[in-house]
């Protein structure tokens, strides 16, 4: 049999070490490696629930603001009064509000939005491909990730990839805390810890997305 030419031979030779790169995805891990055509949303999330402002409020009624000396039972004999006179009140004199009492008129409050639990704060979509690949690439590869987490998970950034074949894959990440969680699937790598690096670079998408560092805590 006639051997190639060299320089046949040394093409098919780069052509079979081309291979495995051209055809074995990126090296990420799924679901990561079949999201190139997702679209991606970077959500703003609030880690920790605010405290209410006035301590001892009762949906729909009077702040229950304690009297020293007075027992529990007293003071919710003080409270039914108080409710009692503010509807003697509104009998008397009709149409007259009372915030606080029944039949007064109470604040509309519109419904915050959530995300797998969690306060949105604002979102915004991923436009650059750039920032798309970089996402992709640091969820779906194992060595971003390690161990070093802490014992509280308080998000403050949550990543939505939507596909239409594969629905969406949503993930939220707790800086203070140093890890990542997914939902929708099943988590791919061994350990779901930030490290220093990947850490680093979502702080920054996080920053060119909303023009400011990720709150301390996620509130």
């Amino acid at each position: 049999m006639k051997a190639l030419p060299s320089s046949v031979a040394s093409a098919v030779l780069g052509l079979a070490l081309a291979l495995p790169v051209v055809t074995g995805c990126s090296g990420r891990a799924a679901p990561f490696n079949e999201l190139d055509n997702a679209q991606v949303t970077i959500l703003k999330l609030q880690g920790q629930e605010a405290a209410s402002p006035i301590p001892g409020a009762q949906p729909g009624g009077l702040p229950m603001i304690p009297i020293p000396g007075l027992t529990p039972e007293q003071q919710a004999q003080l409270q039914q009064g108080a409710q009692q006179l503010g509807q003697a009140v509104g009998q008397m004199i009709p149409g007259l509000p009372i915030p606080g009492l029944p039949g007064g008129t109470q604040p509309v409050t519109q419904p915050q939005q959530r995300f797998n639990g969690f306060v949105v704060l604002g979102s915004t979509p991923v436009a650059d491909e750039d920032t798309k690949n970089r996402l992709l690439d640091l969820f779906g590869k194992e060595d971003n990730f390690n161990r070093n987490v802490g014992p509280c998970f308080t998000p403050g950034m949550g990543v939505v990839f939507s596909d239409p074949q594969k629905g969406n894959i949503e993930l939220m990440v707790s800086f203070s805390c140093n890890q990542v969680q997914g939902n929708g699937f099943r988590w791919p790598h061994p350990a779901n810890g930030l490290t220093p690096d990947s850490s680093n670079q979502l702080r920054m998408i996080y920053q060119q997305m909303f023009m400011q560092p990720p709150p301390p805590q996620g509130a």
